[in-house]
């Protein structure tokens, strides 16, 4: 963490990943560079989280795969008690889901640990000044990936799950101690929700899901 500067101005760069050597690595990388600075470093959810208190930073350097918490759920945590904070993702994983699912939580970037050195580099740069980087593959997958699935509420879930275990709108009404007409609302949300137009495609979704009862 030698603090160069560039025109007297200086990254930020707080660097969170659970393996030693290669934050070490990248804070070796990253202190090279005369407008960039490591102030921190952490290994886990906790340590960063205390880190961003005590060490405010320009980039978050983040691996999702830490010690809880972690992942989007970190993402999450991060933008609620610091909604300003820049934060790039740096990660093994590479699938469109696991990409867009952080990038919904709130990263400004998304980077995988075998990128080049370069690549990371101008993607801190980037993020620094506020924009968004995603790599050129990742985007591709994500735009020719299938579309999440919505996602439905706990309620939504359940009453969907006794659908599917053939239970009728009076039975659910009676067991979940709410009233018919709120059955049928959310049966209704669902279908909307979901673009499904009948009944045996709701089961039918409910099965590929893995929301029906095992037979």
């Amino acid at each position: 963490m030698n603090g160069h500067t560039l025109a007297g101005v200086s990254i930020k760069v707080l660097i969170a990943d659970d393996h030693a050597m290669f934050r070490g690595a990248l804070g070796r990388l990253i202190d090279s560079e005369p407008d960039l600075q490591v102030v921190a470093l952490a290994h886990d959810g906790a340590s960063t989280l205390q880190q961003l208190a005590d060490n405010p930073c320009d980039v978050l350097l983040l691996d999702l795969t830490m010690p809880e918490p972690s992942g989007s759920q970190l993402i999450s945590l991060i933008r609620e008690k610091w909604p300003q904070q820049r934060l790039l993702v740096v990660s093994m994983l590479d699938t469109p889901r696991i990409v867009r699912t952080a990038l919904d939580a709130g990263a400004n970037g998304y980077i995988t640990k075998d990128s080049e050195p370069a690549t990371l580099l101008q993607a801190l740069r980037v993020v620094a000044a506020g924009g968004r980087h995603v790599e050129p593959s990742l985007m591709e997958a994500m735009l020719f990936a299938p579309a999440p699935a919505p996602k439905l509420t706990p309620r939504e879930t359940e009453i969907l799950k006794r659908l599917a275990a053939g239970q009728s709108n009076s039975a659910i009404a009676r067991s979940l101690y709410i009233t018919d007409k709120t059955v049928s609302s959310h049966k209704a949300n669902l279908m909307a929700k979901l673009s499904i137009q009948n009944l045996a495609d709701l089961l039918r979704y409910a099965m590929d899901h893995g929301l029906a009862p095992k037979v």
